[in-house]
């Protein structure tokens, strides 16, 4: 058989002969479909190009990311034109860096060297090092590359494979105030009001908002449905509450069931990409400390954790798997942590006074 699935790693192997010679390449593929497209990929580039397998076709790393790879991204996320973005400005760095490099001629030390040079130079913009963040996101950007490139024969293996990604600082997180959120969401505009409140309603993530579709809101059954992500954990059924009910009822009203909630100006058969632009102008108008609109999931998840809400309702409602992911998003006050002490205190007390009032009942009875 030309393709197999290997039983230990899970992902398929192509083994065949091409004109008398064994053709084999691991893939990281892993249903037999996409396994057997790649096979006639690369029998196409072989017999197009010859047999040598070491150089099936010729191609400068500049060109493979502009004329396939980017190409291909956009076609493989057609829901998600961001991501072809974001993979295009990751690799504009390694661009500048591999000017004039052919794809066959990469191995992990020139990846190292790349993450090397990355981390010594500083952002036109701030003025500051190139953080670890930074290099992470091109260092996944490449490895996502070279595995289309490892696929259609033009590197013999992913150069990335076993270059570590660097440690990266845990990010600010920062839970918004009561009074913050009232003067926020009054100096916001009505499609960041929206956004808002369902942020701090449900804990959603603001590309989960952007991308949903009116077919996932049930509205008459109290939940909305996220049927994507990256984890199983992440594709959950989130109810609803009477504030966030009202935004999409309100929504529902104004605008009809299109494709989209939350569709975008330009495109309405497109979700909506940013508000980073109105969110900024809200906190200027509300002269509220400057926080991230991502910070709106982690006071949702705040304040349900002091509300008494257990951990593994509040990790499904987030679209965790672990428990110590919760731990990360949810930051207790210290006015709850006083409260707390003080809960604590009432119920040891109690404890000890029934065990008083038993010890002096047994005593009685003895006597």
């Amino acid at each position: 058989m030309s393709v197999y699935r290997d039983p230990r790693s899970g992902y398929f192997t192509l083994d065949f002969r091409f004109q008398g010679r064994r053709i084999f390449r691991r893939t990281r593929l892993k249903t037999a479909r996409e396994a057997r497209q790649a096979e006639a990929q690369l029998k196409t580039d072989l017999a197009r190009h010859g047999a040598g397998l070491e150089s099936a076709r010729k191609i400068a790393f500049q060109e493979f990311v502009e004329r396939e790879y980017l190409p291909w991204v956009r076609a493989t996320h057609p829901g998600s034109p961001r991501t072809a973005g974001r993979r295009d400005v990751a690799l504009r760095a390694p661009a500048r860096f591999f000017t004039g490099w052919m794809m066959d001629a990469f191995d992990g030390g020139a990846i190292e060297d790349f993450k090397r040079w990355r981390l010594s130079q500083t952002s036109p913009k701030t003025g500051r090092r190139i953080g670890p963040a930074t290099v992470n996101r091109e260092l996944d950007a490449l490895r996502h590359m070279f595995g289309l490139a490892e696929r259609k024969g033009l590197v013999k293996a992913n150069p990335t494979r076993g270059v570590g990604l660097l440690r990266e600082p845990d990010p600010p997180m920062r839970v918004v105030s009561a009074e913050e959120e009232r003067r926020y969401l009054a100096a916001a505009g009505t499609r960041l009001r929206a956004v808002a409140t369902l942020m701090l309603e449900t804990g959603m993530r603001p590309e989960e908002i952007f991308r949903a579709r009116w077919e996932d809101v049930h509205l008459m059954d109290g939940y909305i449905h996220v049927p994507f992500g990256k984890t199983r954990a992440a594709r959950r059924n989130i109810p609803l509450t009477p504030p966030a009910t009202r935004v999409l009822a309100e929504r529902l009203g104004k605008f009809g069931t299109r494709v989209f909630v939350f569709p975008s100006p330009r495109d309405p058969n497109r979700p909506m990409g940013t508000l980073q632009g109105p969110h900024n102008t809200a906190l200027r108008r509300a002269r509220v400390a400057a926080f991230r609109l991502y910070d709106l999931r982690h006071t949702f998840a705040t304040r349900a954790a002091e509300s008494g809400m257990d951990l593994p309702t509040l990790a499904k409602t987030l679209g965790h798997s672990k428990l110590n992911m919760v731990l990360r998003y949810a930051h207790p006050t210290p006015e709850h942590q006083v409260r707390a002490m003080a809960k604590l205190h009432d119920y040891s007390a109690e404890l000890r006074d029934q065990s008083q009032q038993n010890s002096q009942r047994q005593n009685g009875g003895l006597n």
